[in-house]
């Protein structure tokens, strides 16, 4: 069975991409399988989906390390969505309170309950690597200006330092990579975009 993924990542002042993707359930995860199928496949997207941009919280506009991540499925549509915050902290500060409250707005707007405080993540900010950084080694442009991020060449979205990189990358990004059907980069300049 085939379903419709959409995924919105976003940043800072509106800015988002809009990611839209057709995989295949594998016949494995049907029936009561599906949700978490869905679930798995999604968290293989986070080096994707956090290593695409030059994010800044879409809270406060300090540079991005981490998502808060919302999922809703309509298995019976063969439907799924995904709402990912860009943000500059984890564990319960302001600007992961607000993104949650803003997902559960949404989650609401479609008759689903609201997710359970602190639900997802519990790892030091400190330790995250910026989002803006190459998807393999986290190299970051700002403390390595020699360092130029460029986009994978298929699917437009993973950044990567280094053939290398990519090449290294490669087992994990292949199969997200062929799935990703339409990217569509909103609120964004050019330079922001490579």
């Amino acid at each position: 069975m085939q379903v419709e993924l959409s995924i919105t990542t976003f940043g800072f002042e509106g800015r988002h991409v809009k990611i839209t993707m057709h995989p295949v359930v594998p016949p494995s995860a049907m029936g009561d399988g599906l949700q978490a199928w869905f679930v798995q496949f999604v968290r293989g997207l986070y080096p994707d989906l956090k290593h695409s941009g030059k994010w800044l919280c879409s809270q406060c506009g300090k540079p991005a390390r981490d998502m808060q991540v919302d999922m809703l499925g309509w298995p019976h549509l063969a439907q799924f969505s995904v709402y990912a915050h860009q943000l500059c902290e984890n564990k319960d500060g302001p600007c992961d309170r607000a993104a949650k409250a803003e997902s559960n707005i949404w989650r609401q707007g479609f008759g689903h309950p609201p997710n359970p405080p602190n639900s997802t993540r519990n790892i030091d900010p400190v330790e995250q690597p910026l989002s803006r950084g190459c998807a393999t080694c986290q190299r970051d442009p700002r403390a390595a200006p020699e360092v130029k991020l460029k986009r994978c060449g298929r699917c437009k979205l993973t950044r990567y330092c280094s053939v290398k990189c990519q090449t290294n990358d490669y087992p994990r990004h292949k199969h997200n990579c062929k799935r990703i059907d339409d990217i569509e980069y909103a609120k964004w300049g050019a330079e922001d975009r490579d």
